[in-house]
């Protein structure tokens, strides 16, 4: 099975084959070019979790591109998401420097789970192009960490807002793998990539969640 790789472009930069040296292909529609795979080597090698070449990274407009028609077609159901295992209720709320994060839900599937949230803050500036999604840092008990996340996204509300001066934002982020069942605490960071070039940065948001054998309590 071969698609037209001439039309490839990065999906972390956007740039097509030809204004790159090398174009590395994934799954499906998705393409790494060299410099942004360079970029991702430096972020992983650097220990701190919201590293300047990381909040870039993150900070960057969404690159859309339209999976081939071929890959829905033969799973016979195109794009729709199965089902998850287990929902469990948050309902977590923290508020600084005139924003507010809620954690919403936490959604189990049989290879990842996913956090849901709202995020409310000031209106972006007019002329904005795009809404960055909130990074976060994940860590248990025993160790494991999850940083970033793997596909989430990010969709304006605007009908809840409650007038002009705040704007809601509903998200998710996906994570892999699944927590352990040995895990008991879960400390969650979150941060907004904008807020670290403020004159005075805000700190993460920081949320711990206790574990157990039925769900996750605050």
């Amino acid at each position: 099975m071969s698609f037209d790789r001439s039309m490839a472009r990065c999906s972390f930069c956007g740039r097509h084959s030809s204004e790159v040296r090398r174009m590395v292909a994934g799954p499906g529609a998705a393409y790494i070019c060299d410099d942004c795979l360079q970029l991702c080597n430096e972020i992983l090698r650097d220990p701190t979790p919201f590293s300047t070449k990381a909040l870039e990274l993150a900070a960057r407009p969404p690159v859309v591109i339209a999976a081939p028609q071929l890959l829905e077609q033969e799973s016979g159901k195109g794009t729709t998401q199965s089902e998850p295992s287990r929902t469990v209720t948050l309902e977590l709320e923290q508020k600084q420097q005139g924003m507010t994060l809620i954690l919403h839900q936490m959604l189990y599937y049989q290879a990842h789970f996913e956090l849901t949230y709202l995020w409310i803050r000031p209106p972006f500036t007019p002329g904005f192009a795009f809404v960055p999604r909130i990074i976060f840092f994940l860590k248990d008990n025993i160790g494991t960490q999850w940083t970033g996340d793997r596909g989430g996204m990010i969709l304006a509300r605007p009908e809840l807002a409650s007038g002009p001066n705040n704007a809601v934002y509903q998200g998710n982020a996906r994570f892999r793998p699944l927590p352990s069942a040995d895990a008991r605490t879960l400390t969650i960071r979150a941060a907004d990539p904008l807020g670290q070039f403020e004159t005075q940065p805000p700190q993460p948001w920081e949320f711990e969640i206790t574990l157990s054998l039925r769900g996750y309590n605050a």
